[in-house]
């Protein structure tokens, strides 16, 4: 997966549309399920209520949804679904064209939802798509590493050397340089630093700056604009323009992504399947609440993402169905 490269640009809103537009898709989706309890009706309308944009994303979603072409599409898809031999043939035929249908119209309501994304790519120097993970070299010898869904812009000039992180998660190997500072520049924070190893996570109203050698200095762009000193080995949150207290990481496992692992020790399942969704090259949609609570514990492979899911699965009492590796309904 990784590769090399070189090279500058800004931000926008458009990185906290696209978290939207995910959950806006799984919404849109469930809502069309008939065993709809009231209490995911309150979920989506409390989830709705949050903010002008998520009720505007959904109503077009909900749109693109209830075209008749696109249902017509999922229905010539879900007809295309192999047979399974048996007695009960009939019913879980019946049964399985109804889901086939469910996910086929997921799927392409996802593909008409993408196109949204390419202000990000327009602002861009590397970016990376779910499952990928990169490593470029900058002008200055310092590398950074792009995880999945991850998009970064450079501007180095004679006297800073500037990031910014767009979206997703990246890991910095700063070159020394005292005369020119390193910053990386997310939604929430600035973290400077000249040379030292660390990753910076962002998503929309949170950042998480892991330092794995050195030390940083980390400070919120809104707010209070306050400012910490991180050393190795602690990770630092920062929510609301406010930083929170640092606290102790296992290295080893917080940059388990770098080697291509998902390491997690007594983490909710809806955690871990959060996670995953950013690797998973289609929609994953967790319709049992319930079993989201139970706590997991393993090691999963993040370059074969499907994989990974198919085996999380057998750790709790859970059905999967899905369609190509475009959509897992877990239920």
């Amino acid at each position: 997966m990784p590769s090399r490269d070189e090279q500058g640009g800004l931000s926008s809103q458009s990185d906290v549309d696209a978290e939207i537009r995910k959950e806006a898709i799984a919404w849109v989706v469930r809502l069309r399920n008939s065993s709809l309890t009231s209490d995911d009706r309150r979920a989506f309308e409390n989830w709705e209520a949050k903010s002008p944009v998520h009720a505007r994303i959904f109503q077009s979603l909900s749109a693109v949804w209830d075209d008749p072409d696109l249902h017509q599409a999922a229905i010539e898809i879900a007809h295309q679904m192999p047979r399974r031999p048996g007695p009960w043939q009939a019913t879980f035929r019946g049964w399985a064209l109804r889901v086939a249908a469910i996910a086929a119209c997921a799927i392409l309501l996802a593909m008409a939802a993408g196109h949204f994304d390419l202000i990000t790519r327009f602002q861009a120097d590397y970016m990376t798509v779910a499952g990928e993970r990169r490593t470029v070299q900058l002008f200055d010898r310092s590398t950074v590493t792009l995880n999945t869904q991850t998009a970064i812009a450079t501007s180095f000039d004679g006297t800073t050397r500037r990031v910014r992180l767009l979206k997703g998660e990246a890991y910095f190997r700063v070159e020394p340089d005292s005369t020119r500072p390193f910053v990386v520049e997310s939604q929430e924070t600035a973290t400077r630093a000249v040379g030292t190893q660390f990753v910076v996570r962002t998503q929309p109203g949170h950042d998480q700056v892991t330092v794995l050698e050195g030390i940083v200095e980390i400070e919120t762009r809104q707010v209070d604009h306050s400012h910490m000193q991180v050393t190795a080995g602690l990770q630092i949150q920062a929510e609301g323009g406010r930083l929170g207290h640092p606290y102790s990481v296992d290295i080893a496992t917080a940059s388990a992504w770098l080697r291509g692992r998902l390491v997690v020790n007594g983490v909710s399942f809806a955690q871990v399947i959060d996670e995953l969704r950013r690797y998973y090259p289609g929609t994953i949609v967790l319709w049992n609440h319930a079993i989201g609570e139970m706590q997991v514990t393993g090691t999963y492979d993040l370059e074969d993402p499907s994989k990974a899911l198919s085996l999380l699965t057998q750790t709790v009492p859970v059905h999967m169905v899905g369609m190509a590796d475009r959509l897992a309904i877990l239920f």
